[in-house]
């Protein structure tokens, strides 16, 4: 169970009173589309060179071509959970497609600096554009973990086109909001736009972290650019077209100081709590009534 925190009673925080700090590692990873065990060796091995951070995320579908089966997928989290625990790092996964039982579905698993993998977070949406749907099946629920006192959540790549999604964490206490994605180039600029926008909206962290090296079917190229914003919507951290560990430090008490002037998700908490909404929709166009012209 996910308790919401009361933001009114900590929005008004000066910078001394929290000094929470998180720092993350996001893994712009120049996967080789076929080559699932090298990828799976050098992404180890990446891993295993970073120090000093609390949370390391990788992008989507950063293995390859490829579904895990459930021995697999178990190999691979043991892996990464003997790093994590040598490190003292959460690690995530990013986003990898995994069968269960005949059931596909695209899964962020969350793995504790015990080793063990705590949750995991599936991708909700898989992605209409691109045929994901033809085969993987979505997700429900949110998955949210604590890491060093401060509430994180995971929207899996296309995910953080739905608004809803990150509200939903937000309003549940998250502060940090990781998206491990698959954006081509061409859609970059919008993407670094909704890191931008997500964070502002909700005045918590967002990291976006993306592939190199993979292409679609269609020949479009995966360039990176993966970007931290901060909660006004400001980039904090920005990685170009090579491939990378983009690092961050992102210091908590951004959040509550630009909440006590940005009280969105106060609002919004407010407004669920009337019993009645004052957005519902009236006129020819409220449910269940028709317009005469």
């Amino acid at each position: 169970m996910i308790c919401r925190p009361a933001f009114h009673i900590i929005c008004f925080m000066v910078k001394a009173e929290d000094d929470r700090k998180l720092n993350v590692a996001l893994i712009q990873f120049r996967r080789e589309l076929h080559r699932i065990d090298s990828n799976k060796a050098r992404a180890l091995e990446t891993l295993r060179a970073i120090e000093g951070a609390d949370v390391v995320c990788f992008s989507e579908v950063w293995i390859g071509a490829a579904i895990l089966e459930e021995a697999e997928i178990d190999s691979l989290l043991a892996d990464i959970g003997e790093i994590a625990g040598e490190k003292r790092f959460h690690v995530l996964t990013g986003g990898l497609f995994v069968n269960s039982g005949g059931r596909v579905e695209d899964i962020c698993h969350v793995v504790g600096p015990d080793g063990r993998t705590l949750c995991a977070q599936k991708k909700i949406f898989p992605s209409g554009a691109i045929g994901e749907r033809k085969f993987c099946e979505g997700g429900d629920g949110l998955a949210l973990f604590d890491v060093a006192g401060v509430r994180c959540g995971v929207a899996v790549c296309v995910d953080m086109m739905y608004p809803e999604i990150v509200r939903e964490m937000a309003l549940a206490g998250a502060e940090v909001v990781f998206n491990p994605g698959n954006i081509p180039g061409q859609r970059l600029e919008l993407w670094r736009g909704l890191a931008a926008a997500r964070a502002a909206e909700n005045v918590v962290f967002a990291a976006f972290v993306n592939n190199m090296g993979a292409r679609y079917l269609d020949g479009r190229a995966v360039t990176g650019g993966s970007v931290v914003c901060g909660p006004s919507g400001d980039i904090i951290a920005s990685a170009g077209e090579e491939e990378t560990v983009l690092r961050a430090s992102l210091e908590m008490w951004r959040v509550s100081d630009q909440r006590s002037r940005w009280p969105y998700i106060e609002d919004v908490k407010a407004l669920r709590e009337r019993a009645e909404s004052p957005l519902r929709v009236c006129g020819p166009y409220a449910a269940g009534v028709r317009s005469e012209t």
